[in-house]
């Protein structure tokens, strides 16, 4: 599995002292860094997937030969 797929993402993190505006800041800024790692994750594990279903055709007919 590639590494994208497993590394856990970052996350913003609440600053010492925080207002209550840096909270509603932080959980706007938290939803889009989840959805970004999101979608970053899956598109690692659809290449992933499409590299072993390419591995696999490839092995029940190597080298392109008529059967």
């Amino acid at each position: 599995m590639p590494a994208t797929a497993r590394s856990a993402c970052i996350l913003p993190r609440l600053p010492e002292n925080a207002t209550w505006a840096d909270l509603e800041q932080l959980v706007q800024a938290r939803g889009a860094a989840i959805v970004a790692c999101d979608i970053a994750r899956q598109l690692a594990v659809d290449v992933h997937d499409a590299e072993h279903a390419d591995e696999a055709a490839w092995l029940k007919n190597p080298f392109g030969k008529p059967r």
